[in-house]
């Protein structure tokens, strides 16, 4: 079984940074309010992409040359946004907050996904398709 995606460096050191990132505030105690209100926000992107992207690849037929596409990513934010910044503070109000700079985030780390990890398995899958 291969682990090419997350052993990416984006999604690794994601993966690697929100763990130390929540040790530290639930193990230690420790909290620094900007990264409190957006770290998380940020990673959840290239963690939740690359992790979904890791388990299609395992079964779908073309295997490593299975990506994102552009439309399946922003569909992943939309549904996050809608989801954790609309529809979640709406119906429990007192345990999450609609912050519209956690939109920003996910985006941004959509778009380091897109052209960081799945943009290239695209690259690699149309030269495939070029020598055949």
């Amino acid at each position: 079984m291969n682990f090419k995606i997350l052993k990416h460096p984006l999604v690794l050191s994601s993966i690697l940074l929100f763990l130390i990132h929540q040790i530290i505030e639930k193990g230690f105690g420790y909290s620094v309010p900007i990264l409190h209100a957006y770290l998380d926000d940020l990673l959840c992107m290239p963690i939740v992409l690359g992790l979904g992207m890791q388990i299609i690849q395992w079964i779908h037929p073309i295997k490593d040359l299975y990506f994102l596409d552009k439309n399946a990513i922003i569909i992943t934010v939309v549904f996050y946004s809608l989801l954790f910044e609309a529809i979640l503070p709406f119906v429990n109000p007192s345990v999450y907050t609609a912050d519209w700079i956690d939109i920003i985030m996910y985006s941004t780390g959509a778009i380091l996904f897109y052209n960081l990890v799945s943009i290239k398995v695209k690259e690699e899958y149309l030269s495939v398709l070029k020598e055949l």
